[in-house]
């Protein structure tokens, strides 16, 4: 029985052979399938991962659409692409995953986000150290189960993954975040920008003004005073961006006024993480970019309208130093003045 900082971990089964994969993994598969800020705040445990076993070989099973920015990663050997889908379907996903796995010859196997076709998976394919939650079939399917304690929100993602690490034997120090430069896709953004009157010299903020969840989504009218703030009263220019899927909504915001570039559904996740290595800072609520902005090292400003603290800025919170969070019990009782007050600070 082992008991890490925030829950219990209880070892089954597994034989001799998973003895000896539990002391010294070599080919390790690391399981994150869902969207990019969840999938990202899982690079610092791989990174501890690669700290404590710098001759293993890691790789990540994530989204495709997250395949190209994480490929080049450098403490990843490989990125496994795969996509979930209905429920009825789930099964034979997991003998497709399975048989992918199985061919890599992995002997530990860590899935942070609990599935069970997940865990059906990493069973099937007859890996030895099987490490993730003991909910959704990891009571069954995995040899080591930790507790799933993430909706008291009392610590930070970052944290729980990092018990996973510790859960295969590894030390855990402080892992930092390990992205590629992007020099080519900065390179692509800035002269991109130029052409719309943004010079290489001149300090620009990003802004994300979109949620699927409208819990999280700060009133339109606000995002489009806070541009018009930063525009004309700051002198600062303000770059927008989104996925495809906001830009019919783009009216409501982004206004045609000088110094404010309408970049929403125009970017690769490469380009857009060349574009937040490039700004001075982004503004947004809790979304993917957040996290793409700290784990390339950019200053956030990130607004939270929630009471519960297993949404709130202790479980999601931007990871790292610099960041700056504004906490309300709702979006509608952040002001803009706030804000604007808040964004000058960071800018100083």
């Amino acid at each position: 029985m082992y008991t890490p900082a925030d829950g219990r971990l209880t070892a089954v089964g597994g034989g001799r052979r998973a003895l000896m994969s539990s002391r010294e993994p070599r080919r390790i598969v690391y399981v994150r399938t869902d969207r990019l800020g969840e999938t990202l705040l899982n690079l610092p445990a791989i990174a501890a991962l690669k700290a404590a076993r710098p001759e293993a070989q890691v790789t990540l099973v994530a989204q495709p659409e997250l395949a190209e920015l994480l490929e080049d990663d450098p403490l990843l050997d490989a990125v496994i692409p795969y996509r979930s889908g209905s429920r009825a379907t789930w099964a034979l996903r997991a003998l497709r995953l399975a048989a992918t796995l199985r061919r890599c010859a992995f002997d530990a196997a860590i899935v942070s986000n609990p599935k069970q076709e997940l865990h059906l998976a990493v069973w099937l394919a007859g890996i030895p150290m099987r490490v993730g939650y003991g909910r959704k079939g990891g009571r069954w399917w995995l040899t080591h189960r930790l507790e799933d304690r993430k909706a008291l929100g009392d610590r930070h993602e970052v944290e729980y993954n990092l018990d996973l690490v510790r859960a295969l034997g590894c030390p855990v120090g402080t892992p930092q975040w390990v992205l590629p430069p992007f020099d080519r896709e900065r390179a692509e953004i800035l002269q991109l920008l130029e052409r719309q009157g943004v010079r290489p010299v001149d300090q620009f903020v990003v802004i994300h003004p979109w949620s699927s969840n409208p819990v999280k989504q700060w009133p339109p009218d606000r995002y489009r005073r806070l541009i018009q703030d930063l525009t004309e009263r700051l002198r600062v220019c303000v770059v927008v961006i989104g996925g495809e899927e906001e830009a019919s909504r783009a009216g409501d915001i982004v206004t045609n006024a000088r110094g404010v570039v309408d970049l929403i559904g125009r970017l690769t996740l490469r380009q857009l993480a060349g574009l937040l290595k490039s700004a001075a800072l982004l503004v947004s609520s809790d979304s993917g970019p957040v996290h793409l902005a700290a784990a390339v090292r950019t200053k956030t400003l990130v607004l939270f309208g929630t009471p519960n603290p297993a949404t709130g800025p202790t479980r999601w919170g931007p990871w790292g130093e610099g960041h700056m969070v504004i906490w309300k019990p709702s979006m509608a009782e952040i002001s803009v003045d706030e804000v604007v007050q808040a964004l000058e600070r960071q800018l100083a």
